[in-house]
């Protein structure tokens, strides 16, 4: 696609901030255009764990915290249900430890996506109380859970609900119901995900236990343990890395610099991510992330659990080659589906006008047409809906374009679905097979309101620079900014007028590799991962947009440009 680049418009006065803070001009720029203020550069640049806010400010931690005391004390067993992607996964991890920790009779069961679906089922709560159960918390989900919640209430089963989603009209019958959602807009926990809800729960559950002085005859549970599960399903969910989420995320990259984290640490090793090599978010969203979320795409989420609460070398290295081997077979899916797809298009769409795209088929495997749809929305820049079907039943996930609500959107379909659930930008949907065309046809239309610059992909910049000022101190400018990720993206450079040298097409044509020359200094190794570009582009001098990142190969570290686009000269 050929995108519009646009320079973004600073949110709050770059000049205030260099005047008032000293900052570079540079590091003013980044920061207004993410809308930091001088009252908020401080936790900014330096997010600290004691710019947290007190977890009991947020609705039902009180009854949350008295319910699982009352488990603890009555030595009553207690469940936790999770999800089968990493924000379930790692949720799921973090209390079952924390509360095992603190001396709670704990079990946990993660669902399999294809057999039990989204969320805690009715069976699910009818076997957890069966074996004994008389609390279960549930992890990323469970906000919509009516029939099962009360299922549990009728056998004598208190549900705590750790979550995220987007709330019902009628919340269900719970013990407990944790979700930002419920505390309206702006509040400080308003972006976790649903491992930061758990982690607050462990912070006020142990503040509660402090209290009563329970650790004085057992050992106090240090949280910090946990910042590395919680930094990694923060990233790999997608939340936005700003607020608490920002000062989350970096203390849990700090802990990854020590290795300590068994599972983590196995993983890192199979990624192929140096024990010298520093940890980024990236390598947790784009490395890590897919490896654990293979897990319950493809197989049985039990497995990624299993490895984020290992505390065996030997065991953990081979648990970690398993995922790495189901991620193999998920990307071969995927690549397999992501061409199904793209085949489908043109037959079912006509591409001359903007719309919805739904797109279906019964060859593809449930557990990979989330990521296909991202790619697809990529591809055409169009909000999509992508299904597998199995025995008249559709179950698929959707992504958003920007200035589309998704969610909302969904909710004005509802009556053709069977469930559905998410978010602004991601959904999951369930429908009759039947349903399918109609589906099509109301997505296809539902979005006719948007403007004509919405269907229009745009590249935004944050700031134009010379290619010579390229260089080891401008990242360490930029790092500054770190972690990044959604909601504080790598900021996007522009530099004009440029030569390109020693241009060459990457294997399966994957990208393109060069160097880029400016009028002085050394020419820059620059890469473009999907870039592909018109013919004789090149012969001239282009401009380039790109982020600057870090090469580690075989013992050498540089410096090199990673091209979002490349243009003809302005």
């Amino acid at each position: 696609m050929v995108r519009r680049w646009e320079m973004v418009e600073p949110r709050t006065d770059p000049e205030s901030l260099i005047a008032a803070l000293g900052v570079p001009p540079l590091v003013g720029c980044l920061l207004a255009n993410r809308g930091v203020d001088e009252q908020g550069v401080e936790q900014w640049l330096n997010p600290s764990l004691r710019h947290l806010p007190d977890p009991r400010d947020l609705t039902d931690m009180d009854r949350a915290v008295a319910r699982l005391l009352r488990a603890l004390d009555e030595g009553e067993r207690v469940m936790v249900h999770g999800d089968y992607d990493v924000d379930g996964c790692t949720s799921t991890a973090l209390l079952v430890q924390f509360l095992g920790a603190v001396g709670v009779d704990v079990g946990w069961y993660a669902p399999h996506r294809i057999r039990d679906g989204y969320g805690i089922q009715v069976a699910t709560m009818q076997r957890l109380a069966a074996e004994g159960a008389k609390v279960v918390i549930t992890c990323d989900n469970g906000s919509s859970a009516h029939a099962a919640i009360s299922a549990g209430n009728a056998l004598g089963v208190d549900t705590v609900v750790v979550d995220h989603h987007r709330l019902p009209p009628e919340l269900p019958a719970t013990a407990a119901l944790l979700n930002p959602k419920r505390d309206g807009d702006g509040n400080p926990f308003e972006m976790l995900a649903a491992v930061g809800v758990a982690f607050m729960l462990a912070v006020a559950l142990r503040a509660a236990l402090r209290e009563r002085g329970s650790f004085q005859t057992r050992p106090e549970p240090d949280l910090r343990d946990y910042l590395e599960v919680v930094a990694l399903g923060t990233v790999a969910d997608l939340a936005p890395l700003s607020g608490v989420n920002r000062t989350l995320v970096a203390a849990g990259l700090r802990y990854f610099r020590e290795r300590r984290h068994v599972g983590l640490n196995a993983l890192l090793e199979v990624a192929g991510i140096d024990a010298d090599e520093p940890v980024l978010a990236s390598h947790l969203g784009f490395q890590l992330g897919p490896r654990i979320n293979a897990a319950g795409r493809m197989d049985d989420a039990s497995r990624a659990v299993d490895l984020l609460l290992e505390s065996d070398r030997h065991r953990a290295k081979a648990i970690a080659e398993d995922l790495d081997a189901i991620n193999r077979t998920r990307r071969d899916q995927e690549r397999e589906v992501f061409a199904d797809a793209l085949l489908q298009v043109p037959e079912t769409t006509d591409l001359s006008s903007p719309g919805g795209l739904v797109l279906w088929s019964e060859d593809w495997h449930p557990g990979v047409v989330g990521i296909v749809a991202s790619r697809v929305v990529r591809h055409f820049h169009r909000p999509t809906l992508l299904l597998a079907v199995r025995d008249g039943k559709a179950t698929g996930s959707g992504r958003a374009i920007s200035g589309v609500d998704l969610f909302e959107t969904l909710t004005g379909l509802s009556e053709l679905f069977e469930r559905f659930g998410g978010h602004r930008a991601a959904a999951g949907v369930t429908l009759k097979q039947e349903n399918l065309p109609a589906l099509r046809e109301a997505f296809a239309t539902a979005f006719t309101h948007l403007p004509a610059s919405s269907w229009e992909p745009v590249l935004r910049i944050d700031a134009e620079v010379d290619i010579a000022q390229v260089n080891w101190e401008l990242h360490e400018v930029l790092e500054r900014l770190a972690p990044f990720g959604l909601g504080n993206a790598e900021p996007t450079l522009m530099a004009r007028g440029l030569t390109a040298v020693g241009v060459k097409v990457l294997a399966g044509g994957r990208g393109v590799r060069m160097r880029l020359r400016g009028r002085s200094g050394p020419a820059v190794d620059a890469i473009g991962w999907g870039l592909s570009l018109p013919d004789g582009m090149l012969d001239g001098p282009v401009d380039a947009a790109f982020s600057l990142s870090v090469n580690h190969w075989q013992g050498r570290t540089t410096l090199e440009l990673r091209l979002k686009d490349l243009r003809s000269a302005i």
